[in-house]
């Protein structure tokens, strides 16, 4: 490092480390951050990416090692002091109150006071102000009083941006940040993040989509295992080469499915579904087939699941399971073998608070009792053949669901249903947030589930993916079913994916 990268260096960490229980998940990690750049930091799923900057932000005190900001030592231990030293964090999830406004949102935990304060009057016109001027300088004019639920999904996550913006960081952590959001969502929000590089902001970028990484870092650190493997600079590293460090001596291999298990037999019939999102979606899934729904984010994708599993109401439409009409419904899509598997995990898959073998369990919980008392010897059998055919990374099966990493919380939601057995699997963004091993374990997974018969959907908006394991691809666009394809998708890329974008080829 010369002289003036030396002198450029916002924050530093040496020997870094954090200890739980006496095992170590993160150990004696070196890194530094210049001022103005987007420095990527990339691993697997448990990698120690999370631990590491859950210290950097004060969620988790350090058990070895220092931290350094502009050359003085400085000890986190509450997230108040970290950002009192200029770090705020743009969490993967979008964290709002969807009855409160922009503003109130931007604003929330710290609400601008009249004078005198002990009046406590809250400031709404210097609030109104300065978001309006932080929502401008982001490229975005809209009417801060408006309610968030509103908004689109990425306008929310760009009020997210503004909540950290609003505190003149000068660090910021974007933990990934284009995971709910559609190509062109995508490239806005990265060419966000690239205009605060220039105004000076340092920027520390986590990501499991390598071509973002290569898109707009700097420079790349690799985590694996709990250590920092390599720091490189961006122009000087290939994406096969980050692939390589990532995964060190295990292989990927750019999983793609041969077979094509599907039989004559039709197992789910789809006819005219309408409701207030939706707009006369048909189709058929047969036995054993892979049926990809591809489509923007807010195209119509998760309604379309969450329709057929009962979550959302249905106008006008049939759905059928080739028993006659269903009624759906959460409880009757269960005893027509339908599993969902729905895109918000955290919010709509996990209960957070338990441990993983309750989650494991929770639907067929009278598989599991005798007497009406539930054996919790038998749940965590199960969970424990799960966790070792799914290969979930784990200290047990009383490990609370929240403390995994993204790919083995998605392990453990399809633990349940591969405990339960059934006849269709909804996935809705399945690998959303997951790191490139973990993807192929599921890949693999719905392929082994197609081999046995099953039928599967997969939701998704990221294209290469359901080239990769589909049968069959439906297009969604405003609601609507748009385009079908089957023989050689990926000759046919293009074409698909300006379906999906309501453009000519």
């Amino acid at each position: 490092m010369t002289g003036q990268e030396q002198d450029n260096i916002i924050l530093k960490t040496y020997g870094l480390g954090k200890e739980f229980n006496g095992v170590w998940v993160l150990d004696d990690v070196d890194f530094d951050l210049r001022k103005g750049e987007i420095h990527a930091l990339v691993g697997e799923n448990g990698a120690g990416k999370s631990t590491f900057i859950k210290m950097l932000s004060g969620v988790y005190s350090s058990s070895a090692g220092t931290i350094e900001m502009d050359d003085k030592t400085v000890k986190f231990a509450t997230a108040a002091q970290s950002e009192a030293h200029g770090i705020r964090t743009v969490q993967q999830e979008i964290n709002m109150v969807e009855y409160f406004s922009i503003y109130q949102n931007i604003f929330i935990g710290a609400e601008l006071k009249k004078k005198p304060k002990f009046l406590n009057i809250m400031d709404d016109k210097t609030m109104k102000k300065r978001s309006k001027k932080v929502m401008e300088e982001l490229g975005v004019t809209v009417d801060v009083r408006q309610p968030v639920a509103s908004q689109s999904v990425s306008t929310k996550k760009i009020v997210d941006i503004c909540k950290v913006l609003v505190h003149s960081p000068q660090v910021i952590i974007f933990d990934e940040p284009t995971v709910a959001l559609g190509e062109e969502e995508r490239e806005k929000l990265l060419s966000i993040i690239t205009e605060l590089k220039n105004k000076g902001l340092s920027i520390i970028f986590i990501s499991h989509n390598f071509e973002e990484v290569k898109q707009i870092s700097d420079r790349v650190t690799v985590f694996r295992d709990g250590k920092k493997i390599v720091t490189v600079d961006n122009d000087a590293v290939t994406t096969e080469e980050i692939v390589k460090y990532v995964l060190g001596g295990k292989t990927y291999l750019n999983y793609k499915r041969e077979n094509n298990y599907a039989t004559d037999n039709v197992v789910l019939e789809v006819d005219d579904l309408t409701n207030s999102k939706l707009d006369g979606i048909s189709f058929r899934v047969k036995e054993g087939e892979v049926v990809g729904i591809a489509g923007v984010v807010g195209a119509g994708k998760s309604e379309i699941a969450k329709a057929i599993y009962g979550v959302d109401k249905i106008g006008n439409g049939r759905i059928s399971f080739g028993k006659g009409k269903y009624h759906p419904s959460p409880g009757t899509a269960i005893k027509n073998g339908v599993a969902f598997i729905p895109e918000e995990r955290r919010t709509e898959g996990i209960i957070p608070d338990f441990p993983l073998f309750k989650n494991v369990t929770i639907t067929y919980l009278k598989k599991w009792a005798a007497g009406g008392v539930v054996k919790k010897a038998a749940e965590r059998k199960v969970t424990d053949e799960y966790i070792d055919r799914l290969s979930i990374k784990t200290t047990g099966n009383k490990q609370i669901i929240r403390f995994l990493s993204g790919g083995n919380q998605q392990k453990g939601i399809l633990s349940r249903w591969l405990a339960g057995d059934f006849r269709i699997g909804i996935f809705d963004e399945p690998t959303k947030g997951i790191d490139i091993k973990a993807k192929e374990d599921v890949y693999m997974l719905i392929d082994e589930l197609a081999k046995e018969g099953k039928s599967i959907l997969v939701m998704s908006s990221y294209l290469p993916e359901l080239l990769m394991i589909c049968d069959r691809i439906l297009v969604v666009r405003d609601g609507k079913l748009v385009g079908e394809f089957t023989s050689d998708m990926k000759a046919q890329e293009h074409t698909i994916l300006a379906t999906m974008m309501g453009r000519d080829e």
